[in-house]
């Protein structure tokens, strides 16, 4: 602590970290023998727990890639290769209101924080041009555009109140 602040250090991501968070978003489809919305609301409940831990211990890198399975449409499922359906709402979608809450909530905090790092620290966590594609993200508005789409089909006038608040 110098005059007054708080220092905190960046990390970067680590193996056992990453490969938590690979398990986690693989796990979305890989649970079986529940409904589909219960299996869906457990699973993401558990990823937004495990996004929340990355974030308050400033593990920006991995809480963004631990939170972004359930928030997109189209990315890979862990590592067996397969890939949603881009046409298919993202995983979130499918949730209730209180999680899509907290979920939109939660990621929009992390890329608030990463757009609020020192360049340097950011550039070193997520490296150069990750950084300045979030920045720009976040500076320029496609945030909106993003949750819109990906998690209300496009249909703006669906999007939950307290999301619209913290976009």
């Amino acid at each position: 602590m110098a005059n007054g602040s708080i220092t905190t250090t960046q990390r970067g991501p680590t193996d056992d970290s990453l490969a938590s968070s690979r398990l986690l978003s693989s796990s979305i489809s890989s649970l079986s023998g529940l409904p589909p919305r219960y299996e869906s609301q457990s699973t993401i409940s558990k990823i937004y727990r495990q996004a929340s831990a990355l974030y308050l211990t400033r593990r920006l890198p991995e809480a963004l890639s631990s939170i972004e399975p359930v928030i997109r449409t189209g990315l890979t499922s862990g590592d067996s290769g397969d890939e949603r359906d881009p046409s298919e709402p993202a995983p979130i979608a499918k949730s209730s209101r209180k999680t899509r809450i907290k979920v939109w909530s939660l990621y929009l905090t992390i890329l608030n924080a990463v757009a609020e790092l020192d360049s340097e620290e950011g550039k070193q966590a997520f490296g150069s041009q990750t950084y300045r594609a979030l920045v720009t993200k976040v500076r320029d508005g496609q945030v909106w555009e993003e949750g819109v789409q990906m998690g209300y089909g496009g249909v703006e006038g669906d999007v939950d109140s307290d999301v619209v608040i913290n976009l």
